[in-house]
């Protein structure tokens, strides 16, 4: 037997070895095993062992190498849509996860990139869907989480160069709605009554507390109309108003929007709190706003002044598959 000859069978040899090796590990630790196969080139018995593991059952971190592997095995067999499909399953479960440094090929670091730069958007509306709705019903511990998870993705777009034209508002947004759970939870920290300690001389009944300052009804208030349905209730009824969370829509651009100034004492006052409101604003296909709507009040003295100022500031209108639409835009209120 010639040199050659001896060296193809050495690589068969080893090649049998491994896939043996395997095949014996899989009953045992089927992920291993796809690992293994897939490093010994054997794709097609990769995919078969990793067909036999639940990933939607799993533990995510067993979860997600199933659906890494599945790609990277897809891939390989030159069967790219269905490599892209296993990544966009994986990114869809964890949209911030890395993966295998040991077995990702540049080419495949590139292929699971452009998949989470085409999922993020999406991922980021999603969570921030969620995040509001929480804190629309005052469950500021389900919402904490989510937007903290969106301004994570948020980061990784923007370092991805995902281009969106709402991710800048949204960001904006995310940050003003932690800071409004913050600012909630130290207000209510404060408002926790404390324990009265009785003294070795007469006990002497503490004085009554000072009754709290009620919230406002902020949803009620809204900017001065005429006799008539609201724009809001009309562009309901008439079209439909998008937001933030749409995707494929281009939003408004600020031509004028000067907020009034806030006194002095009211803005003193309104700091030492940490107080932060929501304003919302119907802006028309003219780029005029036709409602305002305060849905967190900032101050109940500074309020009006903002929804008669929003009367006159100016856009250019949002834009949906080239055809300008009415938007519902959400603005931080500070002081």
């Amino acid at each position: 037997m010639n040199r050659r000859a001896q060296v193809v069978q050495s690589i068969v040899i080893t090649l049998v070895v491994a896939i043996a090796s395997a095949v014996l590990r899989s009953a045992q630790d089927p992920l291993s095993a796809a690992k293994d196969l897939y490093a010994s080139a054997a794709y097609e018995d990769a995919l078969s062992t990793l067909s036999r593991i639940d990933a939607d059952a799993a533990a995510p971190e067993l979860s997600r190498q199933v659906d890494e592997y599945r790609a990277f095995c897809l891939y390989a067999l030159g069967r790219t849509r269905e490599a892209e499909s296993a990544a966009e399953t994986m990114i869809r479960r964890q949209p911030l996860a890395r993966l295998d440094a040991a077995d990702a090929s540049p080419r495949l670091e590139s292929m699971f990139s452009d998949v989470r730069k085409r999922l993020l958007p999406s991922l980021i509306r999603e969570q921030f869907r969620a995040a509001r709705t929480a804190i629309d019903q005052k469950s500021y511990g389900a919402a904490e989480p989510r937007l903290t998870h969106a301004r994570e993705m948020i980061l990784e777009a923007q370092k991805l160069g995902v281009k969106d034209d709402g991710l800048g508002d949204l960001s904006d947004l995310v940050d003003g709605f932690l800071g409004l759970i913050q600012s909630a939870s130290e207000q209510r920290a404060a408002a926790q009554p404390v324990a009265i300690v009785a003294s070795n001389t007469t006990a002497q009944a503490p004085p009554a507390p000072a009754a709290p300052t009620p919230s406002r009804p902020v949803a009620t208030q809204t900017a001065p109309a005429a006799s008539r349905p609201s724009a809001a209730a009309r562009a309901a009824d008439a079209e439909p108003a998008y937001t933030i969370d749409d995707e494929g829509v281009t939003p408004p651009l600020t031509i004028q929007q000067r907020m009034p100034a806030m006194p002095p004492q009211l803005q003193t006052i309104a700091r030492a709190v940490h107080a932060r409101g929501l304003l919302d604003i119907v802006i028309d296909d003219t780029g005029r706003v036709v409602d305002a709507k305060i849905r967190q009040s900032l101050n109940a003295v500074f309020d009006p002044l903002v929804l008669r100022s929003a009367r006159d500031w100016k856009y250019r209108p949002a834009v949906k598959d080239g055809v300008a639409v009415r938007f519902v835009k959400t603005i931080l209120l500070l002081p």
